[in-house]
């Protein structure tokens, strides 16, 4: 018998894969389309089982490839999507596929091939879409594609679709940009991953822009994407991945400015709130000799015996890389230490061929033994600090796999002693190699001394991630950084306090202000001696609620920031509080929160690694929740085989490297890098429970947990009174019209309870369903 079916492909899912609707694919049974047995057969047969009625929401097409890829020139983009769809099943398929558009797309062209043939497609306005996504939805008894709802639609029927065989769609279209604050976005459809029980194949974006006013900044703040800048006028963005699945729509933005310095400036605004904002500060492209800052740098180098064997190899071979990329008007100087320190030189000396040769042999001779120094090494590089040459930035980067052993070993002794010798506004950049170091003195080291703090595993290789720490320092192009914002009324600007800007790097600065509208943003320097300043005219909004990742942004660096604090300070109720609040609110998993609120301020303890915190006892009394040795993060997940019995505040072993580098992925992490990490401290905070379910998603702005079998609005008050709207009911419709957030709150299941301008709503099947 051949079963015909309508396949809806909502081709917004570039990350999605195969499945009900990926690439906005979903399978949708029609009992209608059943044709009547063609042949009666003279003797009875067995009755073929019924279709089911409603139609069952598990039937989908597999998506085997989703490639796009996006030529921009000077705001014209043209996309082209090729997609190939399995069927896996022992009969013919025809279906529809929907293509969702954004109201504010302009096309200007649109075409589409299935297996090489061009065919027809229909252009639906935005309420012709949604009485079409209406009807799907009323059909399907599925909220999902609520999503779309406000959305124009590209539609067009493919048939058919053969048992067990492949159908390729290709289509393109062209649109233009806008370019806003100077800033230009590019959207692609891709958030299907409610519709997609299997995951895409092959993923691949390529996205080139091309523009006459040159190209400051390109970032994504959806997805972790290799950014090329080729120069001041090309660059690049590209994606390419296997097995993914789709929660998030593509958002790639890229910055035009005429200014030496591009900063671009996002806002985020309710009316009648304070706003959110997001500040990138990029160099050009390429930097002239001219504009490059010579700098003195020291490289202090553990050698104790801990040191011996593979790990001192590659610091031999990343120390010799960093001398061979020096610039030709630096200084430098090597450190090593065991129980004592041994300098190369005395001061700094100028890289010449002939200095960096025999630092070269220098480094050659280095070999681990002996105890660890570390409060005289620093002392020592310390004391090379020029104080009367300020043209200059004086970098010292240190290496070290333990904790002190010899001299002064007390880690607050040695944070005095570096802080009183460090008169020159030295910046000190930390790694630590192996678990046996203390990161509550490496990370105050860094924290106190304008640097920042890295860790290699033992089994991460030393030498690359060392030289590659050096070329992203390897050319300041401009220091002692500071940002004014006039009567903006800002605050909670996270990084509190900025880094010196380097060639080939960006500064990204979140924060919140009060007073909207046009504001003159000062961007001042340093530069070989000199105070060099940039006046940006910015329009800070009173609303604007497009960069609706902006919230959550900011809310997880705060956390990141309180919770280095108590881990570094101790804690106390205030910074617990905030951190509770703030987590709860945005969905940020935190050793204090969880997946689900179970009590009003209150989230449970119960993901797989928060079960290995433990409270233990803070500095200064107090206490805090420490893992007993698992990491978080991607990269501190693999920690966890190495943490130590003795993994308490104490600041070593394993467990306490992977809650470093959660805490500072949360403080330091761009919107892309929290969207691909999902949570510093829980890995994908929306993990699935045991039952495949989800327990948490974020719409927009809104949290929601999943509770008792419904998703519940983190603004929702337990106990409050709600006002229910049976699904797929006229109502359920006719609100979902009024409200326009409200379709993609809804769009997670059939139970949701969401709060709307004060009025909570709470939606229940209908009777029959119930029963």
């Amino acid at each position: 018998m051949l079963r015909r079916i309508s396949l809806w492909c909502l081709c917004g899912a570039v990350l999605t894969a195969a499945a009900a609707n990926t690439d906005g694919q979903t399978i949708i049974p029609d009992a209608r389309s059943m044709p009547p047995h063609p042949h009666p057969h003279p003797h009875p047969r067995p009755h073929p089982r019924p279709w089911p009625r409603p139609p069952q929401r598990g039937v989908h097409l597999e998506v085997k490839r989703h490639a796009i890829t996006t030529s921009i020139v000077d705001g014209v983009a043209v996309t082209d999507v090729d997609q190939v769809f399995h069927n896996p099943y022992s009969y013919t398929i025809e279906g529809t596929y929907i293509f969702p558009l954004a109201d504010d797309v302009a096309l200007s062209r649109f075409s589409m091939f299935v297996n090489g043939k061009e065919i027809e497609g229909r252009l639906l306005s935005t309420e012709q879409a949604r009485r079409e996504y209406e009807s799907i939805v009323r059909r399907m008894r599925d909220p999902a594609l609520l999503e779309y709802v406000g959305t124009r639609m590209f539609k067009a029927q493919i048939a058919p679709i053969n048992p067990k065989s492949d159908v390729r769609v290709r289509l393109s279209y062209t649109q233009m940009l806008k370019l806003s604050n100077g800033l230009v976005r590019y959207r692609y459809p891709l958030n299907t991953q409610k519709h997609t029980p299997t995951p895409t194949g092959e993923l691949t974006v390529v996205i080139n822009i091309e523009s006459k006013v040159p190209i400051k900044s390109v970032f994504s703040a959806s997805h972790k994407m290799a950014i090329v800048r080729k120069d001041d006028h090309h660059a690049s963005a590209s994606l390419e991945a296997r097995n993914v699945r789709a929660d998030r729509d593509l958002d790639l933005f890229y910055a035009l400015s005429d200014k030496e310095f591009g900063m671009t400036v996002l806002t985020y605004r309710e009316d009648g709130g304070d706003g959110f904002f997001l500040a990138r500060i990029s160099p050009p492209a390429g930097t002239k000799p001219g504009d490059v800052m010579p700098k003195d740098i020291t490289f202090v180098v553990d050698t104790s015996g801990s040191m011996s064997g593979e790990k001192m190899r590659q610091a031999r071979e990343a120390l010799k890389y960093c001398l061979a990329n020096l610039g030709a008007e630096d200084r430098f100087n090597i450190v090593s230490f065991s129980h004592e320190p041994v300098s190369f030189t005395n001061g700094l000396l100028p890289a010449t061929s002939e200095n960096t040769e025999s630092a070269r042999k220098f480094v050659d001779g280095l070999r681990g033994n002996g105890g660890t120094n570390i409060n005289d090494a620093l002392l020592t590089a310390l004391a090379a600090a020029p104080t009367d040459d300020t043209t200059r930035p004086y970098l010292i980067v240190f290496l070290t796999d333990g904790e002190p052993t010899i001299g002064v070993t007390d880690p607050q002794e040695i944070l005095k002693n570096v802080a009183a010798k460090n008169t020159a506004r030295v910046r000190l950049f930390v790694f630590g190699v192996g678990h046996d170091v203390n990161t509550h003195l490496l990370d105050l080291l860094a924290e106190q001394n304008r640097g920042s703090r890295d860790y290699v595993a033992p089994d991460e290789d030393l030498e690359l991630t060392l030289s590659s720490f050096y070329r992203k320092v390897a050319e300041p192009v401009l220091a002692d950084l500071s940002l004014g914002f006039g009567e903006l009324g800002e605050y909670d600007l996270f990084p509190p306090k900025l880094t010196d800007l380097f060639a080939g790097t960006e500064l990204v600065v979140v924060g919140r202000y009060r007073n909207p509208g046009a504001r003159a943003v000062e961007l001042t320097g340093t530069r070989r001696g000199g105070k060099e300043r940039f006046v940006y005219e910015t329009k800070f909004t009173a609303d604007n609620r497009d960069a609706d990742f902006l919230p959550r942004l900011w809310a997880t660096r705060k956390v990141g920031y309180l919770l280095d604090e108590i881990r570094l300070h101790g804690e106390n109720k205030e910074l617990k509080d905030t951190v509770v609040e703030l987590a709860t609110k945005y969905g940020i998993v935190t050793p204090y929160t969880s997946y689900l609120v179970t009590e009003p301020g209150q989230v449970a303890m119960n993901h797989p690694w928060l079960d290995q915190f433990q409270v233990a006892p803070a500095p200064g009394g107090g206490t805090i929740h420490m893992p007993r040795g698992r990491g978080s993060s991607r990269k501190a997940k693999r920690r966890a085989s190495g943490g130590r019995a003795q993994d308490t505040f104490s600041g070593s072993g394993g467990a306490s490297v992977a809650v470093s580098e959660s805490t500072q992925l949360l403080m330091l992490g761009d919107a892309a890098d929290l969207a691909e990490a999902s949570d510093a401290f829980g890995g994908d905070e929306r993990k699935k429970g045991e039952a495949g379910q989800r327990k948490i998603e974020r719409v927009g702005t809104r949290t929601f947990y999943l509770k008792d079998g419904r998703w519940v609005d983190a603004s929702y008050e337990d106990g409050k009174e709600t006002t229910k709207v049976e699904l797929f009911s006229e109502a359920y419709f006719e609100l979902v019209r009024k409200h326009k957030e409200l379709a993609k709150c809804f769009a997670l299941g059939d139970r949701v309870v969401v709060v709307i301008d004060g009025t909570t709503y709470e939606t229940v099947l209908p009777k029959e369903e119930d029963d």
